[in-house]
Formats: C-alpha cells, structure tokens, sequence
C-alpha cells in the first residue's frame, strides 16, 4: 500500500485547482455547454476533493451543489 504524499510536498497550484469554487465553474461551464444538469460532490480520494458528474450521487451527504 502506498504511502499519502505529505502535503508540503505537492504544489501550491494543487489547492486551487482542486478547490470547491473551481469544481463548481466547471459545473456551470459544463451544463451551460450540454444543458444537463450537473452535481458537484465530495471526492473519495484525497487527491479528488470534489468532482463533477451528471449523475444524482448515491449518498446524499456527498452531495455539495446541483447546478440545473
């Protein structure tokens, strides 16, 4: 199994790319784009703190935003 990367170690950029708000403008980019809706929720992994999907999740307490 493999050692988590301490976070001193990752980029500064990191943090802001993997942010709630950037998940979120892509959600609206995306459903502006594709007129689906689109859900941003919780990551499992801690390298994937959020994502976006077209899909409702399946656990209610991962569900961050619906942009419709």
């Amino acid at each position: 199994m493999a050692l988590p990367v301490p976070p001193a170690c990752l980029s500064p950029l990191r943090s802001q790319l993997s942010s709630f708000d950037r998940a979120y403008r892509i959600a609206l980019n995306l459903r502006r784009a594709t007129g689906v809706p689109h859900y941003v929720v919780r990551g499992l992994a801690p390298f994937q703190a959020y994502r976006v999907t077209t899909r409702p999740p399946p656990w209610p307490d991962r569900w961050l935003a619906m942009v419709a």
